[in-house]
């Protein structure tokens, strides 16, 4: 009995020390996973913060200026949030990323219920267009800038690339540079800009540059007032048609007196009878003060005229030289290279020959039967 007490008492004591040893390894092995998932935690938290700080160096980066960084936060986001890869692409599509263009005219291609939206990829892809040698495109990005079409208004680096698409001799961007400097809404004009700028409209024979050119001089925009030159200009441009010029001709002739009255009246009716409806308008108000006969001479005088315009078969400086012989007009004709071309020369009305000065104020008509000569010699 003894002996079978002793090994019952020694199983139980080996069977005790087994489950203290069982347990101090559950205690250690629990202890263990604690520190485990501690560290774990650590690392994570440790993690977390290094990625966080990162990123946030990377969007300080970007939002000052780091293109890189900023077409890789864009794809980076562009997975998980189109408006936020939509900010960055836009971002570093302004600092001329073309890689951003795309990236904002892709993002829009996935949300075409946005008509801001829209909008600005239109203006993105004139500006992808612009970069790959496009001038066309490139006035048009400037136009978009000037007035915050499809992106926020720059009228500076509208003006910027404006310039540079002139430079190439692009007429568009010519006038507009010239209209620009001596605009009201320029909080800096530069009038003599703006009449350079005209100057170069005409070198590439322009019929609004002339007329441009033209109401410089008589305004005395950028240049010393000189009427006869202003008027040389327009005139210029309304032997070609240009109907705009004959309304501003007959505009600034119709306060130079009796002469200066029926001057306008024939270029106001030409461009009335070429369908310019204010020119019809101020026709009949400058009508009203030279009375019916010369009225009428003046409409037979007009009608070969309008005739060689529509078949744009007038003679350098012919109706200028012309109205010059008629009226003892001083308006010069050598501004610029005269052509050699066939004479052209109608009779004019009995009641139609005044012989006086176009500086003599009111001064009464002189009724002739002679040429009008139309050719430039």
């Amino acid at each position: 009995m003894n002996v079978i007490g002793i090994a019952i008492g020694a199983t139980g004591l080996l069977l005790l020390l087994l489950f203290v040893w069982m347990l101090v390894l559950s205690v250690k092995r629990k202890h263990l996973e604690q520190e485990r998932r501690r560290k774990e935690y650590s690392y994570r938290k440790a993690m977390e913060k290094n990625r966080k700080q990162e990123r946030e160096e990377k969007v300080y980066k970007a939002e000052n200026g780091d293109i890189p960084t900023m077409l890789y936060l864009a794809a980076e986001a562009e997975r998980t949030n189109l408006r936020q890869a939509l900010y960055w692409y836009n971002k570093a599509a302004h600092l001329d990323s073309v890689t951003g263009m795309y990236g904002v005219v892709r993002i829009s291609a996935k949300m075409r219920e946005d008509l801001v939206l829209r909008e600005q990829a239109r203006f993105w892809q004139v500006c992808i267009s612009a970069s790959e040698g496009s001038l066309e495109s490139k006035y048009d990005m400037a136009i978009a800038l000037f007035h915050g079409r499809g992106t926020t208004q720059n009228i500076s680096k509208a003006i910027v690339t404006m310039t540079q698409v002139a430079a190439q001799s692009h007429l568009p961007a010519i006038l507009f540079l010239g209209q620009w400097y001596c605009s009201e809404d320029n909080p800096e004009p530069e009038p003599e800009q703006s009449t350079e700028w005209f100057k170069k409209a005409v070198e590439l024979k322009s019929n609004e540059g002339r007329m441009m050119l033209g109401l410089n001089y008589i305004n005395g925009v950028g240049v010393e007032a000189d009427f006869s030159r202003g008027c040389y200009w327009l005139e210029r441009a309304s032997e070609k048609g240009y109907t705009d010029a004959m309304y501003n001709a007959g505009s600034v002739w119709m306060e130079r007196g009796s002469n200066g009255r029926s001057i306008a009246y024939i270029w106001l009716f030409i461009a009335g009878q070429l369908g310019h409806e204010e020119a019809r308008i101020l026709r009949d108000k400058v009508a009203m003060n030279i009375g019916v006969d010369i009225v009428v001479g003046l409409q037979s005088l007009s009608k070969p005229m309008i005739r060689r315009i529509r078949e744009k078969k007038v003679p350098t400086h012919s109706l200028i030289k012309a109205l010059n012989k008629l009226y003892k007009r001083s308006i010069p004709t050598q501004e610029e290279p005269e052509q050699e071309v066939e004479e052209l020369s109608e009779t004019i009305p009995p009641e139609f020959g005044d012989k006086q000065s176009y500086s003599q104020m009111d001064a009464p008509l002189v009724s002739t039967k002679t040429k009008l000569d139309y050719s430039p010699s």
